[in-house]
């Protein structure tokens, strides 16, 4: 099964770089870029992605509306999240 990228990172110069560089890579994944931690916990805990599983999580520490290392809390605190690799960036 193809794996979703999901990348938490507020600053667009940022993120334009990390996909650049994923895509330099070769990985033709689909990212889904949240620039909030609200956004991406919403979209993480819905229904649709918590049953369709394998996940990429790419997090920025530094977000405007919480911490990242709350939402990593959080994901880790999911049975069904638990197992997402999460690659923190700073």
């Amino acid at each position: 099964d193809p794996v979703t990228i999901v990348m938490v990172e507020d600053d667009a110069g940022h993120a334009r770089l990390i996909e650049k560089n994923i895509r330099r890579a070769g990985v033709c994944n689909d990212i889904a870029h949240f620039e909030s931690g609200t956004a991406a916990l919403t979209h993480l805990f819905s229904d649709a992605v918590r049953a369709n599983g394998p996940l990429l999580i790419l997090l920025d520490l530094n977000l405007p509306d919480m911490s990242g290392v709350d939402i990593l809390a959080k994901i880790k605190a999911d049975e069904k999240l638990r197992r997402a690799p999460v690659i923190v960036l700073t």
